[in-house]
């Protein structure tokens, strides 16, 4: 398999240049069908039609090159920011009973070697280890 970058090189190469005649033929067409009337309205308006498609076949082949880093940034760097935020959230509402029509009372039992708040079914403390 090649190497994407040589394709990312190829697709900008290409599409930024036609980004730019597309657009300079769109705006020749237009201004040419404005100022002409209608004696030369069929053969400008073909050039604006040709600079408009030519433009967004520019478009698309930079947008195709630009996809991949994109979303390489998004699984790498912003996925597990968004686990973490919704691991958060599901624990917020849990604790604030959202979702159930009954909300459990949690007792918690201090430590009588560190003080730390534990629930009242534990055996040892999860802080320092010893038995409770």
């Amino acid at each position: 398999m090649q190497d994407y970058s040589e394709y990312k090189t190829a697709m900008l190469a290409i599409g930024i240049p036609m980004i730019i005649i597309g657009i300079i033929l769109a705006i020749y067409g237009f201004t040419s069908f404005v100022s002409g009337g209608f004696e030369a309205a069929a053969g400008n308006q073909m050039i604006f039609m040709a600079g408009g498609s030519i433009a967004v076949i520019g478009f698309v082949l930079v947008g195709l090159a630009v996809i991949r880093p994109a979303s390489k940034y998004y699984a790498t760097e912003l996925s597990p920011a968004m686990k973490i935020t919704g691991q958060s959230i599901g624990e917020g509402l849990k604790e604030s009973g959202f979702g159930s029509s009954q909300t459990k009372e949690i007792i918690k039992v201090k430590c009588p070697h560190c003080g730390y708040l534990e629930s009242e079914d534990a055996e040892f403390c999860s802080k320092c280890g010893k038995k409770i």
